[in-house]
């Protein structure tokens, strides 16, 4: 359950830090959806700097939150070079085979892997983006299983911001958004925000494996 891709070696973290976290989903035909979870994981007295580096990535007057999903493919790579230069860690759990109707047990399965590692890691705070009350509820319900079961420390304080709240969580959206994109076969920005970071993919508790970023298709 330890094992994982390493792209560098991260080093030893420190207690006081923080890991900014956001979700993706990602359909593949005949084989199950994958759900992963990212974290970018910074010293808390560099957030301050996280949030202006985010809002830096902004169009002039935008107001919204950034959106990886709403991007076009120049203000993608743009938004990961801006990933990049946090020089964060970042970590990828995913739980591949999701049916359409199980993606809250897809999101708690790896959840659980996520905390693990933040846990190793010492990481003194999780910070998730909200999805509404529910479902909060619905995490905060796992996590007491969690912690009960001991697999999550009790120095590992969890939360959830809405988005538009925390500019930080922007960078943990750009960060799923580049790994699963990745996954699909576009591998460029996931690369370029590893130009700054250190990732780590871990693996994959449905299936056992680390899911490789693909390669891009060969032109004919």
């Amino acid at each position: 359950m330890c094992a994982a891709q390493t792209y560098a070696v991260p080093q030893a973290d420190a207690p006081g830090t923080i890991a900014l976290c956001d979700e993706s989903m990602r359909q593949r035909h005949g084989a199950g959806g994958i759900y992963l979870l990212s974290a970018v994981i910074v010293p808390s007295p560099a957030l301050p700097a996280v949030r202006d580096r985010m809002r830096g990535l902004r169009l002039p007057g935008q107001r919204k939150k950034l959106h990886w999903r709403d991007e076009s493919a120049p203000r993608r790579a743009l938004a990961a070079e801006g990933l990049a230069a946090l020089n964060a860690d970042i970590v990828v759990a995913t739980w591949c085979g999701m049916a359409h109707d199980k993606q809250e047990r897809a999101r708690r399965k790896a959840m659980e892997g996520l905390l693990l590692d933040l846990g190793r890691r010492r990481v003194a705070h999780a910070v998730f983006e909200s999805r509404g009350p529910e479902r909060d509820r619905a995490d905060v319900s796992a996590l007491a299983g969690l912690r009960r079961s001991g697999i999550l420390p009790p120095s590992l304080r969890v939360s959830h911001t809405p988005g538009d709240d925390e500019p930080a969580l922007w960078s943990a959206d750009i960060a799923a958004g580049a790994y699963s994109t990745a996954v699909s076969g576009a591998p460029d920005y996931w690369l370029a925000a590893l130009l700054g970071s250190k990732g780590t993919v871990l693996t994959c508790g449905a299936c056992g494996t680390p899911h490789a970023p693909l390669a891009p298709p060969e032109s004919v």
